[in-house]
């Protein structure tokens, strides 16, 4: 039997449930997997609510994967991999809006990259900031599904995919098709979501960030646009999960296991998240500020991750990856 099908803040939402709400619940329900899959990445704009949000969480990652909190990682890797080439052929998977590619194109390493998304909207969004930015010449995005885009192999010499891989199903044949893609010598560089499948995250996990939840003041707890005050962390059931995106972590915990039996890894890095992703998530609006009362419980939420992280109690949820083609 399925653990956690449905949970008890389902039942909640269904007894606080808008007309809105149930109507857009409703027309979920007559999508298929694929559609549905689609409806959940249509925005290019998003409230600050996630972890990713927090300039000392971003800081944070760039000390825990190159060591100083003012060097971020696309930097790091193209200072270090791949051969100190000004050519190179690149592929990026799952691009989104296009964030990452603008970062990778600013290096100046790639003659051109190539950049796929299943999102009409997302790879919209992409081609404005592309042209804004002045690199329309340098990316060519396109919108495409990664299951069925014809790539000749030995073709490119990187392929990023940058939190979008956790998203992808069936992963072993997708990354078999990466490694066919990649010349002899190419790399692969993975930014990932590595943790629990469906974010049903460990025992020691929800302690954690339950228990630095309830030491937050409520001030930091309201949730966007909102007086409701996040009181505890819960795992999302699988329903929820499946009725809001299908391809949600789907095999995120096989993506280590994987990428070791597919490539050679020449540098991992984790950057923790553990706690910070599920505690954050929804409030982390509030941690925006460069305060010192901010700053303290940052501070204390970092401590606490580093700890659990250092004794072996939680792994790293989130890891940086530079594969070889094997």
């Amino acid at each position: 039997m399925l653990h956690n099908l449905i949970n008890r803040r389902d039942f909640y939402d269904l007894f606080h449930i808008t007309p809105a709400v149930l109507a857009s619940f409703a027309s979920k329900l007559k999508l298929s997997e694929h559609q549905r899959i689609k409806s959940a990445w249509e925005h290019v704009n998003a409230p600050p609510t996630n972890w990713w949000d927090i300039p000392l969480v971003r800081a944070r990652w760039n000390c825990l994967i190159t060591g100083t909190s003012e060097t971020g990682y696309h930097q790091y890797i193209s200072q270090k991999w791949p051969d100190h080439r000004r050519d190179l052929l690149a592929l990026s998977l799952g691009c989104g809006t296009g964030h990452n590619e603008l970062t990778w194109a600013s290096l100046k390493r790639f003659s051109r990259i190539d950049a796929y998304d299943f999102s009409t909207q997302r790879i919209q969004a992409a081609v404005d900031a592309a042209l804004k930015g002045g690199y329309s010449q340098l990316i060519r995005y396109a919108v495409g599904d990664v299951f069925s885009i014809e790539i000749t192999e030995n073709r490119y010499d990187v392929i990023m995919v940058e939190q979008s891989l956790h998203h992808f199903s069936p992963l072993d044949e997708l990354l078999s098709r990466i490694s066919a893609w990649l010349k002899k010598d190419g790399y692969f560089v993975v930014n990932e979501y590595v943790g629990p499948h469906r974010f049903q995250w460990t025992k020691r996990q929800m302690e954690a960030a339950n228990g630095l939840l309830s030491l937050l003041p409520v001030k930091y707890k309201t949730l966007w646009n909102s007086n409701t005050v996040k009181k505890s962390v819960m795992r999302p059931s699988h329903l929820r999960m499946i009725l809001s995106d299908p391809s949600e972590a789907i095999e995120s915990d096989q993506i280590v296991p994987l990428l070791r039996s597919k490539f050679d890894i020449i540098e991992f890095k984790g950057y923790g998240g553990s706690i910070l992703h599920l505690l954050f998530n929804g409030i982390a609006h509030h941690f925006l500020q460069n305060d010192a009362e901010t700053h303290l419980y940052l501070d204390i939420i970092f401590q606490v991750e580093d700890m659990l992280l250092q004794s072996h109690d939680i792994q790293h949820d989130f890891i940086i990856a530079v594969c070889k083609k094997r």
